[in-house]
């Protein structure tokens, strides 16, 4: 496969994956499967900001979906950013456009994924956040 060749072992990290559509968490979880990452699977932004309010540590990172019941990603994306502003935060979606984008930016996201990921992709914007040293990620603002 193309991303074989990754060697990469986040036994020790934790992943929120803000996703609806049961194929889509699917795909991204077998991707990541043999990261050994820990990854919470949350439905709706509405569910995913009680977490993110009630959890202690709530993620290393989260890969959210645009397009996402109750609460859309961005608004959910903007709610984390004020409480956890060094958490990476990866918008995905299937509705690509220079509007979303410019939204998902303006509101936070630390990065943006048209779908469908490719799987060298998905690894490398990951690996390029998780990777990072020095940061303090459960810092309330």
């Amino acid at each position: 496969m193309i991303y074989s060749n990754f060697q990469i072992d986040w036994k020790d990290k934790k992943l929120i994956i803000v996703e609806d559509d049961e194929a889509s968490y699917q795909y991204f979880e077998a991707l990541l499967k043999k990261t050994g990452i820990r990854i919470v699977w949350i439905k709706n932004g509405l569910d995913f900001m009680n977490y993110v309010q009630e959890e202690k540590d709530p993620a290393d990172i989260i890969i959210i979906d645009v397009l996402i019941p109750f609460k859309n990603g961005i608004d959910a994306t903007r709610f984390v950013k004020k409480l956890y502003p060094k958490i990476p935060v990866i918008i995905v979606t299937a509705y690509a456009s220079r509007e979303i984008r410019e939204k998902s930016f303006m509101t936070g996201c630390d990065a943006y994924l048209t779908k469908p990921v490719l799987p060298h992709t998905l690894l490398t914007t990951l690996n390029e956040f998780i990777e990072a040293e020095g940061v303090k990620r459960f810092e309330k603002s």
